[in-house]
């Protein structure tokens, strides 16, 4: 199974008025049905998501990261956690005229359940984060006890 977890406003106060205006943009923008997809708006960064037979496959753009400012995490309650972090710029004699791109932590999380740990790949290239995670080989659904 696949699920993206929510977003949480209340635990995130400090963007609140961000997401908010991201939000009205967003829908103001779409032409039908604009509260079906307003989940993507309210990302830090945007997550494409394939499932194949075999596995689950998730793309997320990360331009301006290095590999080393990202870090991908599976966790024993089946949680993938894909958590990019900028520095703020360190010196504070800079006078910003316009100042668009955000610093600190971004975070994506996301339960995905019977994956095959072992087997996960993890790629980073021309700003795309590119994770394939193979699902667990499934038994024929009949399992078989001896009888002491």
């Amino acid at each position: 199974m696949f699920r993206a977890v929510p977003f949480h406003l209340k635990e995130n106060a400090e963007r609140g008025y961000d997401v908010l205006e991201k939000v009205l943009s967003y829908a103001a923008e779409q032409s039908l049905n604009p509260l079906g997809k307003v989940s993507g708006a309210l990302s830090s960064f945007k997550v494409d998501v394939v499932e194949t037979e075999a596995a689950y496959e998730l793309f997320a753009e990360l331009p301006g990261f290095y590999k080393e400012q990202i870090t991908v995490s599976y966790d024993d309650d089946n949680y993938l956690r894909i958590k990019a972090q900028r520095a703020e710029a360190a010196d504070a004699s800079i006078k910003y005229l316009c100042r668009e791109r955000k610093s600190g932590d971004f975070e994506r999380t996301f339960y995905i359940d019977s994956i095959d740990k072992k087997a996960v790949n993890v790629a980073f290239e021309n700003g795309i984060l590119h994770i394939v995670l193979p699902k667990q080989k499934e038994e024929d659904g009949r399992t078989v006890f001896d009888i002491e």
